[in-house]
C-alpha cells in the first residue's frame, strides 16, 4: 500500500492533478478493469467444465467469440482511464503521450465512420431480395448464373492445387437438382447479382467425406440437419458491398434449428474466410469448430 500510496503522490505532483478526483478515477477504474478479465475467461472457457479440468482435456475447448472481444475493450477501457485523466487534465507529459493520443483518437474515428458506412450499407442491402430455390431450370438464368460463377472461380483456382468449383455440366446439375437450396441475390433492377449453394445431401460434394460426417454428427446425419456450404459467388462488378455477408446471413437464418453447416475453403485464396463466423450478426448464438487442414506438396526428380 505504501508503494501505491507513494506512485500516486508523485503522479499528482509531477502532472498537476487534483488528487481526490484522480484517486476517484484510479480505484473505479478497477471495475472495467477486472469485469474485462471476467468477460475475456468466460467467454473464450464457457464450454469448459470441471472434469475438463481435472483431466486436462482442454483440446477445443476455449474459442474465441465477441464476449471475448468484448472483454477486452472492457479491460482496455479500465486500463487507460487513469491515463486518459491525465492526458486531458494533468501536464508535463512527454511528446509521445500526445503523439498516442492522438492516433488512437484518428483511429477511433475512422472506425466510426466505418461502422456508419456498414450501417448504410446495410440499409441499402434491405432492398436486395434473396431468393431460396430449389431447381433452377431456365436456360436463360442458368447462363447467367454460370456467368458469374465461373468468373468468380476462374482466377481462384490458378493459385490453389485444390481446385474450389464445379465444372460446368456439374454446375449446370446442382442448379436442376432439388437436394441443393440455390440462393439467388437480386437487386430491384431484378436481374441476378448473386448466388449461394448448400446441400444436406453429400452426394453433391464428392470431395467430402460423408462418412466423417455419420460418425460425427449422427444426429444431425440421421435427422437431414447435417449441410454442407458448396460456396457462393457474386458478380464482380457488385463486390464489396458485403452481399456476401448478407448471403450468408440470410442462409443461417434459413437451417433448421439444430443444424450444422461445414465448409471449405483455401488458405491461399482467403486465410481468413472463417472469420465469417465473427462478423455475421448471428456471431453470438453460432459457434465454429475446425475439423482438419490438408497440405499440398510437389517433388520433383532432378536429373
Amino acid at each position: 500500500m505504501e508503494f501505491i500510496s507513494d506512485t500516486l503522490n508523485s503522479l499528482i505532483v509531477m502532472h498537476n492533478l487534483d488528487a481526490r478526483v484522480f484517486i476517484f478515477v484510479y480505484f473505479v477504474s478497477f471495475i472495467p478493469f477486472y469485469l474485462g478479465y471476467f468477460l475475456l475467461i468466460y467467454g473464450t472457457a464457457r464450454k469448459l467444465k470441471w472434469s475438463d479440468v481435472h483431466s486436462l482435456n482442454f483440446k477445443g475447448k476455449f474459442t474465441w467469440n465477441s464476449t471475448a472481444l468484448s472483454g477486452v475493450y472492457v479491460h482496455l477501457f479500465g486500463r487507460m482511464m487513469p491515463y486518459a485523466y491525465i492526458v486531458f487534465f494533468g501536464s508535463n507529459l512527454p511528446i509521445y503521450i500526445y503523439i498516442l493520443v492522438f492516433l488512437i483518437l484518428l483511429i477511433s474515428i475512422f472506425f466510426f465512420f466505418r461502422r456508419l458506412r456498414i450501417s448504410k450499407i446495410r440499409s441499402d442491402m434491405s432492398s436486395v431480395d434473396i431468393k431460396l430455390d430449389f431447381v433452377v431450370s431456365d436456360i436463360t438464368e442458368m447462363n447467367r448464373l454460370w456467368e458469374i460463377y465461373g468468373e468468380t472461380f476462374e482466377p481462384v483456382n490458378k493459385i490453389t492445387p485444390c481446385k474450389q468449383s464445379l465444372d460446368k455440366e456439374h454446375f449446370f446439375s446442382v442448379l436442376k437438382s432439388t437436394s441443393v437450396r440455390k440462393y439467388l441475390l437480386k437487386p430491384p433492377e431484378g436481374f441476378i447479382i448473386g448466388i449461394g449453394l448448400v446441400t444436406n445431401d453429400f452426394s453433391n460434394t464428392p470431395w467430402i467425406s460423408e462418412d466423417y460426417f455419420q460418425e460425427n454428427y449422427p444426429v444431425e446425419c440421421g435427422k437431414k440437419l447435417a449441410f454442407y456450404f458448396m460456396g457462393l459467388a457474386i458478380d464482380k462488378n457488385f463486390r464489396g458491398r458485403r452481399y456476401s455477408i448478407s448471403l450468408i446471413e440470410h442462409i443461417i437464418d434459413d437451417l433448421p434449428e439444430g443444424a450444422i453447416m461445414g465448409f471449405d475453403h483455401s488458405k491461399n485464396v482467403n486465410p481468413l474466410l472463417h472469420h465469417f463466423t465473427r462478423i455475421v450478426k448471428q456471431a453470438r448464438i453460432i459457434e465454429r469448430r475446425r475439423i482438419d487442414s490438408q497440405h499440398y506438396h510437389v517433388v520433383q526428380h532432378r536429373k
